[in-house]
């Protein structure tokens, strides 16, 4: 992955070696003989060469990220306290694939956005850290802000964003170094079906076949909503039946200047419209997609369990919350037979600041949510993310510039969230387990089965570290396994996501290091568990290999 972003980095590394000799000879030549002073009392001292830290562009920017850990230990068992939490995994037909299936969400008007394949940007390395990240490409700028044009027209008075087929180029190009596939979300909200088509097309030609699908609209359901007036971009006359023909109007414009382009859709919360698009009758329907916000409740009671909050946020209500909802998207796709997509989520559509934003309790959640998604069977998830200030932008992103607000500047940083899209790229290529755990929730265990025969386990552990103590956990040998699967595993090595509180602004997370301790004798068989330690407020991360 990335081969050409390191042979780009090899060749500017050579450039910059081959400029500095030259330097250092010229002067050489220069000084000497007529230039060089003799007498050793007139000269300089000696003087240590002092190392120049690289450009920022050069490096990631990732607080608490530690990619050289020393080995890795566990709290030890007799320090684990409580009833034990047992767990079971299995392997269900159709389980969903790792690799490839969990990243981020822009909105549209972020095409736009310099930092797209800039040599003074260092968006491509951070992506780089994903493992084949989804990039998705939507939000409410696309019906609202966005403004496409192929042959350079003025951009009319609402337009806060020109996309063009060179921006379009751009992303391609980070896609490629980062082994991403795309989907990309047409304007509906204008109106303009030929205008968007010419948009497909351009992006067929620049992304090849790493464009996945082509979404009509944003949110259709959200065109005309009573309670949000400032988003409207219909009347009260909007609904599925009208939505219907907008699709067959698109769906004919893109036949004709994008053939065969594949199409996902609706791209929303709400059971209705997800039947209105697959119900469509439009050719090449790709997936049925859906966005969803856990907490929405932003100024509702107490008694909710959907208010932005960290106790909502770590709550297992809300893990059985995303089954049930997702679990309705999940039977409606295969009912018309369409993979599902999250094209679109995060912990809350709450806007602004609030209790979760950018806290250790959201690098949790993640891990938790999107591991809950695949055993749902959702085939990509895509946390909406933003390249604005971290001073001032969207609080929840993954991702955010490091300049100030109006300056936001060429330079990410990742936060405690993509360091937990960071861990999730850390599992094996494989397939998803599902889970059965013990006791009330707040510990939870996910598991994938690679396709080299390793075993990874996800130990979410959602209580709070300040008041909760180490509890031991009891995992069980998967069953449903095919024939010639390993019939017993040793942990080999281990990695975490931790943090001192769950409010904290800021996750701790370490790559994969040799295991110590205890960990190194434990045993996973057929005939047997393997006992383990769970810490409140981590994520822990094993890596068992057939013994």
């Amino acid at each position: 992955m990335g081969d050409d972003v390191t042979r780009r980095r090899w060749l500017l590394l050579g450039a910059a070696a081959l400029v500095t000799v030259l330097v250092v000879v010229t002067g050489a030549l220069f000084l000497g003989p007529l230039g060089r002073n003799l007498s050793p009392s007139a000269g300089p001292s000696p003087s240590t060469p002092q190392k120049t830290a690289p450009p920022p562009w050069e490096s990631t920017n990732l607080p608490g990220y530690d990619p050289d850990p020393g080995p890795f230990e566990l709290t030890p068992l007799e320090e684990a306290t409580g009833d034990p939490v047992t767990v079971s995994l299995s392997l269900e037909p159709g389980a969903v694939r790792t690799g490839g299936t969990v990243g981020l969400s822009f909105d549209t008007t972020e095409l736009a956005n310099p930092m797209w394949d800039s040599p003074e940007s260092n968006l491509t390395l951070t992506l780089q850290e994903l493992d084949r990240p989804v990039l998705r490409f939507g939000g409410n700028g696309v019906d609202r802000r966005m403004w496409w044009t192929s042959e350079e027209e003025p951009a009319p008075d609402w337009a806060e964003a020109t996309v063009t087929p060179e921006d379009l180029e751009r992303v391609a190009n980070v896609a490629e170094d980062v082994d991403a596939e795309v989907t990309l979300v047409l304007d509906l909200g204008h109106d303009d079906a030929a205008r968007a088509a010419d948009m497909a097309a351009h992006a067929q030609d620049a992304f090849g076949d790493r464009l996945l699908a082509v979404t009509i609209g944003n949110e259709p359901n959200g065109f005309f909503h009573e309670n949000q007036p400032q988003l409207a971009v219909r009347d009260d006359s909007w609904g599925p039946e009208p939505y219907q023909a907008a699709l067959g109007e698109y769906s004919e414009a893109l036949q004709e200047t994008a053939p065969g382009i594949p199409v996902a859709g609706p791209g929303a919360y709400d059971a209705t419209w997800w039947r209105a698009f697959a119900e469509s009758g439009i050719p090449d329907q790709r997936a049925l997609s859906m966005h969803w916000y856990p907490l929405w409740d932003c100024d509702g009671p107490d008694a909710s369990t959907a208010n932005p909050t960290i106790e909502d946020l770590t709550s297992p209500a809300l893990r059985e919350q995303a089954r049930h909802i997702v679990g309705m998207g999940a039977e409606t796709a295969e009912e018309h037979d369409l993979p599902l997509w999250v094209e679109e989520t995060g912990p809350t559509s709450c806007p602004g600041t609030n209790d979760v934003s950018g806290t250790h309790a959201q690098a949790l959640w993640t891990v938790d949510y999107a591991m809950t998604l695949s055993e749902l069977g959702v085939k990509r998830t895509a946390f909406h993310s933003t390249l604005q200030s971290c001073d001032g932008g969207a609080p929840m992103s993954p991702l955010c510039a490091t300049g100030p607000h109006q300056e936001p500047g060429q330079i990410v940083e990742g936060k405690g969230s993509f360091l937990a899209l960071m861990m999730l790229g850390q599992l094996p290529e494989g397939q998803v387990l599902t889970p059965d755990v013990s006791g009330s929730g707040s510990v939870m265990v996910h598991g994938v089965l690679g396709d080299d025969g390793t075993l990874a386990l996800l130990i979410v552990d959602l209580r709070d570290p300040t008041s909760a103590a180490p509890l031991p956990v009891q995992l069980g040998p998967p069953s449903g396994l095919p024939n010639g699967a390993p019939e017993g595993w040793q942990i080999r090595s281990a990695s975490q996501l931790a943090g001192s509180d769950l409010g904290d602004l800021r996750s701790t997370l370490s790559a994969p290091s040799e295991v110590a301790g205890e960990l190194p004798a434990a045993h996973l068989e057929d005939s047997s568990s393997l006992p383990v330690t769970s810490d409140p407020g981590k994520v822990t991360l094993l890596k068992l290999e057939p013994s």
